[in-house]
């Protein structure tokens, strides 16, 4: 809180004002009184925005509208002015503090007190729907703990405010961790949107931290909140079906306000009421402190004595984070959920009382005179958070009226500011995104040793990048599952629940729920030669497949394909090659029951998978290793030794072929298709895609520099990934518009590639000795 200046009006309206709350994004923010003596919080427009008739006219619907918001649990609107040259709102207040200091202060709510919350908030949320209304910004600091039950602020207010904010492309309003799928993705929200935040906020209140909580910011847990499920096991098992039907993804199987609130108080809501629902310290923190709320009277101006104990503030802002709202009140050290530091006339009292990890911070002043009951509220001296709509308000000290010097600096979930615009970049696959401008990774991952020359692989749920040690890593966040120091993985071969490496001469497997080893191949045939592995090919249901020498006694050695039965351990076959192994030049793939792969013989080769029969080959003309691919009926290798061509997987018979246009060096790069498409490049600077039907060029997307020639482009919803070299970067390609949406760079220049891989969600890219993790925006 600041005292008045000469640029300050005496009164806004029929309300005198007391003193200023903060600057926001809509413009000032008063303290003030009514002639009845009704406190209020005046929002003024900025005179910008006063002249804005596109933003008045929004604000002025919007205004109406929430004034028709009639319900016990929510905060309203008393009066406005939206047609003068100076318009502005007037909230009542409410005597409690927000949700997010209340638990950051004493800690998770008990069950009863949960289950009261969700009830009353259930109930504001049907006032608001009724009113026509979607909030679309329900989260902990947005929720005020009063004696007689909780209430909502802001409802609806918000959209008017972020002005022009609310069409730009690309951004989503809200507070990042309590959204709705369907707000995250910048789809159309419903009344079942808040039901879902209302399931976040409830979480909070019993856990003490949100569902989707990321230490990697907002992008992440936007796409946490698209994309992953709730972990409900820290919630009292009573209160799981209830949280947990909030936060369904599917908007249609969220329950109504109404359903909800008789999850919860199957005996009515009054009996969660009727005996006080907070618990001891929150209530009796609000009983010492209500009586100095009602004698607030005098203005307080710049030149008028400052009381002894004037709480400063220090605006401080990290990590591209907002400031918290103008006057909220922090009850305590502990911090809330990570994303905003304090606003102006924030307050932030005592220490940590909870959690055992929570920063330090700002500890009370030393005491001066006694302020007077009046002068302790104006300098924010006090446990209570007088808030309105925006969350509006200041703290007391829970010990003895003591003040706190400093500003916060406990993080918390999310832009939080009257001064921020509310937004955030979208990781969702349907946001848009400013050309040139690459997001964050959502996580990385350096490893501890070397990693191989590939793509990190996807199964059972984990990510397992290759590398000196066999390591399982989480792919949502990047955290190690578990990692076998002992058991190389620079070559590795994924399917299901397993993970399959070259070991002993052999290969070995791993259980990848457990890391436990839980398979171990033969090591001599079934003629008694032993078994030397030099490469695995791949793995599928029935057999993992690799380049082998067989050794007899005599020390004759025998190259070719071996194929070890998984559920026997034994070679199911071995067959010769007729020019031996390349152990060094080699692509292979596994499609359809059978293994493909390509050397420097100039060939794709078709191999069955029960007897390893050769069942075809395709001449590519190249003597390289071209990684081919493949889709449900045809491979797509080279041709004539630079160009491409598509080949039938049944049989080997060309579909079609490309050649490379009449004076073009080089080659064409490996390809990936999917739906009908082949994409990849014809080695110059730019990437294309083709019908996989008959060849037909579809689209051509320049680059700034010719893509990897070693390693495929790979597609994550409408976004085509194109690895480049060392300080190339890798390219975000739009394949509806057919434009580079953005580079995204690591600043080294090493002339490594980028090996790419998705789990059909995220990217995930291995260079040198770093795993990074993009979202497909």
């Amino acid at each position: 809180m600041e005292p008045l200046d000469s640029t300050d009006p005496e009164a806004i309206g029929p309300y005198r004002l007391i003193a200023r709350l903060g600057v926001g994004g809509m413009g000032r923010v008063y303290l003030a009184r009514s002639a009845g003596g009704r406190t209020v919080a005046v929002k003024v427009v900025r005179g910008e925005l006063a002249g804005d008739q596109e933003f008045l006219t929004r604000f002025g619907r919007e205004v109406a509208a929430a004034r028709a918001v009639d319900g016990t649990y929510t905060a309203p609107v008393v009066d406005a002015e939206v047609s003068g040259a100076q318009p502005w709102l007037a909230t009542a207040y409410v005597l409690g503090p927000s949700l997010t200091d209340a638990v950051g202060r004493y800690g998770p709510l008990p069950e009863h007190s949960v289950r009261a919350l969700g009830v009353g908030l259930a109930q504001a949320l049907r006032a608001v729907h009724a009113a026509g209304l979607v909030h679309r910004d329900l989260k902990p600091s947005n929720v005020l703990l009063a004696a007689d039950g909780p209430r909502v602020i802001d409802f609806g207010i918000a959209r008017a405010m972020d002005g022009d904010q609310m069409t730009r492309t690309g951004v989503v309003v809200g507070s990042p961790g309590y959204m709705s799928p369907e707000q995250a993705a910048g789809l159309a929200m419903t009344p079942a949107s808040d039901v879902f935040s209302l399931g976040s906020v409830l979480l909070y209140a019993a856990c003490g931290h949100g569902p989707f909580e990321s230490e990697s910011g907002p992008a992440a847990q936007l796409y946490r909140v698209v994309h992953d499920q709730a972990d409900l096991g820290e919630l009292p098992a009573s209160l799981r079906e209830a949280v947990g039907a909030c936060l369904a993804k599917e908007p249609a199987r969220r329950p109504t306000p109404e359903q909800l609130s008789a999850m919860l108080a199957p005996d009515g809501p009054d009996s969660l009421l009727r005996d006080g629902w907070l618990p001891v310290p929150v209530a009796s923190a609000l009983a010492r402190h209500a009586a100095a709320v009602m004698d607030l009277e005098a203005p307080v101006r710049n030149g008028s004595p400052a009381p002894a104990a004037q709480a400063a503030y220090s605006p401080t802002t990290t990590d591209g984070h907002a400031v918290a709202d103008p006057g909220t009140m922090q009850l305590g050290g502990a911090a809330g959920p990570p994303g905003t530091t304090g606003g102006p006339g924030t307050v932030q009292l005592g220490a940590a009382q909870h959690g055992g990890g929570a920063p330090t911070l700002p500890q009370p002043a030393a005491p001066g005179p006694k302020p007077s009951r009046r002068n302790l509220l104006v300098a924010g001296g006090g446990v209570l958070a007088l808030a309105a709509a925006g969350g509006i308000g200041w703290a007391l000290s829970g010990h003895g009226g003591k003040p706190v010097a400093g500003g916060s600096t406990s993080p918390s979930p999310a832009p939080d500011s009257a001064a921020s615009t509310g937004t955030v970049p979208l990781p969702a696959p349907t946001a848009t995104r400013a050309d040139g401008v690459p997001p964050g990774p959502l996580w990385t991952y350096p490893a501890k040793g070397r990693l191989g020359l590939g793509p990190a692989q996807f199964a059972g749920g984990l990510l397992l990048p290759p590398g000196d040690a066999l390591v399982a890593l989480d792919p949502a966040s990047g955290k190690e599952q578990w990692a076998r120091r002992d058991v190389q993985a620079i070559e590795m071969a994924a399917h299901g629940n397993d993970v399959y490496v070259s070991a002993l001469g052999g290969a070995a497997g791993y259980d990848l729920r457990t890391s436990a080893p839980n398979w171990q191949s033969a090591n001599r045939s079934t003629d008694n030669r032993t078994i030397n592995a030099n490469r695995l090919l791949g793995v599928d249901d029935k057999h993992l497949y690799l380049l082998a020498d067989l050794t007899d006694a005599n020390f004759a050695s025998t190259s070719g394909v071996l194929a070890f039965a998984l559920d026997t351990k034994q070679v199911a076959w071995f067959q010769e090659r007729k020019k031996g192994t390349d152990t060094v030049f080699i692509s292979s793939m596994v499609a359809g029951g059978n293994v493909f792969y390509t050397d420097a013989d100039a060939n794709l080769v078709a191999r069955g998978g029960a007897t390893g029969q050769q069942l075809w080959f395709a001449d590519t003309g190249a003597k390289a290793a071209f990684q081919p691919a493949a889709d449900d009926t045809q491979a797509y290798c080279l041709v004539g030794g630079t160009g491409l061509q598509a080949v039938r997987l049944s049989d080997g018979v060309q579909q079609w072929k490309i050649q490379l246009p009449a004076g073009q060096l080089g080659m064409f790069t490996p390809v990936t298709a999917s739906g009908g498409v082949v994409y990849g490049s014809d080695g110059s600077a730019s990437v294309s895609a083709w019908s996989a039907k008959d060849g037909t060029k579809l689209w051509t997307c320049p680059l700034p520099r010719s893509p990897s020639g070693l390693v495929p482009p790979v597609l994550v919803h409408d976004t085509l990934f194109v690895p480049g070299k060392g300080d190339e970067g890798l390219y975000a390609v739009d394949t509806k518009h057919a434009k580079v949406r953005w580079t995204f760079k690591n600043g080294l220049n090493t002339g490594d590639d980028w090996y790419l891989s998705t789990d059909g969600e995220r990217l995930f890219a291995v260079f040198q000795s770093t795993v990074y993790c993009l979202p497909p925006v």
